[in-house]
């Protein structure tokens, strides 16, 4: 299921919305985020509400702008850059508390085995 032949992007229907081909997986993990071209001090914490393999939506306390790429991994401090996942930001949204509503895209489509082991980890 990993090959690229069996990727299946957004896709829209007759009125035009988009609907997705990949299944969305809630969740609740606290990740890391920090801008691609940042350095290791500039990461903050974001929670990842659902996830698919070909991307995430989060909440974050800042903004990005589309077009942004972000690596998202562990929020503890001994995780290694082998635990990030690169993705671009797609959409930004407001959200309460004076918090955005992240949507990304992976840059590289997630394996099922890479998908479910995200899942396993969270609380």
């Amino acid at each position: 299921m990993s090959n690229s032949s069996q990727s299946r992007p957004i896709q829209t229907n007759v009125s035009g919305r988009e609907y997705r081909v990949w299944l969305r997986f809630p969740s609740r993990r606290i990740a890391s985020c920090q801008s691609a071209d940042g350095d290791d001090d500039s990461s903050w914490s974001v929670q990842v509400h659902d996830i698919s393999r070909t991307g995430f939506n989060l909440l974050s306390a800042r903004k990005l702008e589309p077009g942004t790429i972000v690596k998202v991994g562990e929020a503890k401090e001994n995780a290694g850059t082998a635990s990030q996942i690169s993705a671009r930001v797609v959409q930004v949204t407001t959200a309460a508390d004076e918090k955005w509503k992240v949507g990304c895209a992976f840059l590289k489509e997630l394996s099922e085995e890479k998908l479910v082991a995200w899942l396993k980890e969270q609380p």
